[in-house]
């Protein structure tokens, strides 16, 4: 049924530089205002010791009501028999659908196939966050058994006919499509892609060689990954004088010495017989001071993995047969099918247009880098990739330390921060709750209840966001665990429906909701008594990144599960998260809750001016690095993979070398800079092929999108005479966002979503028009927009 991942991952973003525009110093607000009871209470769960917080004296007490308030959720057991119950409920959805025949049956297809994938969601969708967080042992072994049982299943009902010729025929039929809604024609448009995309119209001897390519590809896609943990090849051994580590932190010379072999040369020098992996490369090309070790060092880590760059090629020749057997060109074409980007040229207008914004900013950045070398190494002309990170540190080093902000970003301020964010924006807050014996997983979870102005329950959210070691390293995650959707009409079945919680289900102008349950997942440290949990600004980031799609998953309530909140299209997805990274950056914002954590003090903004200007320096050098990987991933899946058409085996290490030579990458002083260097393979590391083939580019896409609507929208609203000071609180800014794109999820066109919040009286018409055609011409648009953070 084309079950949508519920997981968004928030890789943190490379082009982490701030804009002058956004950094006017003046006087904050009163960072320390008084703030009421359930503001207390929602700073101190999350800064105080978790013995003192609140459900923390239940934890093991009390009997239990289950995980997120689900009653099926008590146990392992349960956990198992709910999964075989929600198939069940599923098989008599499935009958409901084969058997309309009615006018009034028929035009219930849709709605029974989205009760149907919610039915599967609301358990596969617990499992998977089962398995990631829960530290017993016993969960985790019943949730890979319930996920591994009802993907199978959702794998048959991709692949049933009977299905899918009823969903066409219901489409077809004027009589009854006429009568849809948008968001539900855009519900019937994803089903429809979704069967077709598991090539189900296909005759019967192609669709069993595309079930078999599938499931090819899987094993690759694991094989590659798999790949990554094999250790580096012993014949790569690069060997290094012990005095050229004595720039490097402490522990990382006790672990090089730790794992390799050392020796002394005749001269009596001390020296260590180094395999690099990628802790100690990181370290030796940013801290070591000798050119020769840090070129040798790069490339013996550089040199990759032959295995990986085998399974990989492998895996990029089935995806494009796969593609081949379903009629698209190549799997590019097959992936951008239903994104905003359309198709792999439209991708290739977007990033040539970047680039040539970008060029003038990354060639003076390198030429900045080349002075500073030029001072130190006399008669050295030309810089490499192993000097990059080495210069850039001593540029950086040159000016100083500045003095952290860690103090003012205490978790609890920050998320108090954000509920102040939501309520100026869209009338919301967050609500520290009390969760319920058998509710949560691990007594530092932190339960939040979405409360609107008028008091009403629009979701929860739960907030796994300290570091421990029984938690998968998934880095900072959003995890939807139920989405909101209508109940009140759904359709009635033999097999007996899950039960919803009281606090889970709402009532609106007569209707009944299920609302929105979400997961947070952080790695952050630890509060102990007296000291909270401290923030990197880059953290404070992410937190607001991640609760950008939260507030996403809360507020996209369109009444249908399969396109609510953050199930929308891969490249339009992350764009509401890194707006929110806009506002996580603003004085405005920043004065309404970073304060001292002792004094109370607020947040010196020239303090963070100074900053942001460090941040800014190399924030061309690592757009230029997400642009090449996403020009990389666009060419890995095109219509001719090896550029000498040999087919023989290393052709993606050609391609890669071709791809080196475009002048949008290696034009100017960036020649040699960003060069490829002979006898590395680079690709074998390029892990986000597996879950972003075709799609890199989506996350760079997003930032541009953003940045336009940040400026465009959030300061350049004008309802209040706010723009000559930037600031971006406006409600009626956030109610525009709201309304034009939050509120749909992915029930409509994001392209109309994107026109329609732009369109306020700061963009030319036409160009509005354009964006709303979502054409190449969209796209070249969008590539010409001001380049993010930079």
């Amino acid at each position: 049924m084309g079950a949508r991942t519920s997981r968004h991952f928030a890789a943190r973003p490379v082009l982490s530089g701030m804009r002058q525009r956004g950094l006017q110093t003046q006087s904050p607000l009163d960072a320390c205002q008084a703030i009421k009871e359930e503001d207390v209470s929602l700073r101190d769960i999350f800064d105080l010791p978790t013995q003192t917080t609140l459900g923390s004296r239940w934890f093991h007490q009390g009997q239990p009501t289950g995980l997120l308030m689900e009653s099926r959720f008590v146990s392992p057991k349960l956990l198992c028999k709910s999964g075989k119950a929600a198939v069940a409920e599923a098989e008599a959805l499935v009958q409901k659908v084969l058997n309309a025949e009615t006018a009034e049956e028929r035009r219930m297809v849709i709605k029974c196939l989205d009760q149907l994938s919610d039915s599967l969601c609301r358990v596969m969708d617990v499992a998977e966050l089962v398995r990631q967080v829960h530290p017993d042992s016993s969960w985790q072994n019943a949730a890979d058994e319930v996920y591994s049982g009802m993907f199978s299943y959702m794998n048959k009902l991709n692949t049933h006919v009977g299905l899918y010729r009823k969903l066409v025929e219901v489409m077809d039929d004027h009589e009854i499509s006429r009568a849809f809604s948008p968001v539900e024609r855009e519900v019937a448009m994803s089903f429809r892609r979704d069967f077709e995309r598991s090539g189900i119209h296909l005759p019967k001897d192609a669709h069993a060689q595309f079930v078999d390519l599938s499931s090819n590809i899987q094993e690759s896609s694991r094989g590659f990954l798999k790949s990554q943990s094999l250790p580096p090849p012993s014949n790569r051994t690069v060997s290094v004088p012990v005095d050229h580590f004595r720039a490097l932190p402490s522990q990382v010379t006790m672990h090089i010495l730790q794992s390799s072999s050392t020796h002394k040369r005749a001269d009596g020098t001390a020296v260590v017989d180094l395999v690099p992996d990628d802790y100690a490369a990181h370290y030796i090309l940013r801290d070591c001071a000798d050119d020769s070790t840090r070129e040798a060092v790069y490339r013996a880590w550089q040199y990759g993995s032959t295995t990986a760059v085998d399974t990989l090629e492998t895996l990029l020749e089935q995806r494009r047969a796969l593609s081949h057997r379903v009629g698209f060109e190549s799997f590019g074409h097959m992936a951008l099918e239903d994104k905003m980007a359309k198709s792999p040229s439209h991708v290739d207008e977007f990033l040539r247009g970047l680039a040539t914004q970008a060029q003038p900013r990354w060639n003076s950045a390198i030429n900045t880098l080349y002075q500073i070398k030029a001072k130190t190494r006399q008669g050295q002309q030309q810089m490499f990739p192993w000097d990059r990170d080495f210069w850039m540190s001593k540029q950086q080093m040159d000016k100083g330390a500045l003095p952290s902000l860690h103090p003012y970003f205490s978790l609890g301020r920050v998320v108090l921060g954000l509920s102040r964010v939501f309520k100026n924006l869209y009338g919301v807050e967050l609500r520290a709750a009390s969760p319920q014996p058998g509710e949560i997983w691990h007594p530092e979870v932190r339960k939040l209840e979405v409360i609107d102005e008028d008091g009403r329950p629009l979701g929860l959210i739960y907030c796994d966001v300290f570091a421990r070691s029984s938690k998968a390293h998934v880095g900072a995650a959003h995890f939807t665990a139920r989405c909101a959707r209508r109940i009140d009409d759904d359709i009635e079945v033999s097999a007996a429906s899950a039960p919803h919680s009281s606090q889970t289900v709402v009532e609106r102008d007569g209707q009944r909701f299920q609302l929105p349950v979400v997961v947070l997942i952080c790695d952050f440290p630890v509060p102990a008594e007296g000291s909270p949990s401290f923030l990197s600004w880059s953290n404070v980031e992410t937190i607001f990144h991640e609760m950008g799609h939260a507030m996403h998953s809360m507020l996209g309530q369109n009444g249908f599960h399969n396109v609510a909140g953050t199930r929308c299209p891969v490249d339009f997805v992350e764009l509401p998260s890194i707006l929110m990274e806009h506002f996580a950056r603003s004085p405005h914002v920043l004065s309404l809750f970073a304060s001292h954590y002792k004094t109370g003090a607020p947040l010196p903004l020239e303090l963070v001016t100074k900053h942001a200007e460090r941040r800014r320096e190399h924030a061309a050098l690592d757009l230029h690095a997400q642009l090449f990987m996403s020009a990389l991933d666009q060419r890995y899946h095109s219509p001719v993979l090896d550029p000498l058409g040999t087919g023989a085996k290393g052709w993606s290490t050609r391609s890669l070398v071709e791809l080196h030579k475009d002048p949008m990458f290696s034009d100017g002083p960036g020649a040699s800079f960003f060069g490829h260097v002979s006898d590395t393979q680079w690709q074998s590391r390029f892990t986000h092929l597996i879950g972003y083939g075709a799609s890199y580019y989506s996350y760079l896409f997003d930032r541009v999108l953003a940045g336009q609507i940040w400026d465009q929208v959030f300061l350049g609203d004008q309802s209040q005479q706010l723009q000559a000071t930037g600031n971006p609180l406006s409600r009626r800014a956030g109610e525009r966002f709201k309304t034009e794109v939050l509120r749909w999820g992915g029930g409509r066109d994001p392209w109309q979503s994107l026109a329609a919040v732009l369109d306020n009286g700061n963009m030319r018409h036409g160009e509005i028009d354009a964006v709303a055609q979502g054409s190449k011409s969209a796209m070249r648009i969008v590539g010409g927009w001001k380049l993010p953070d930079i």
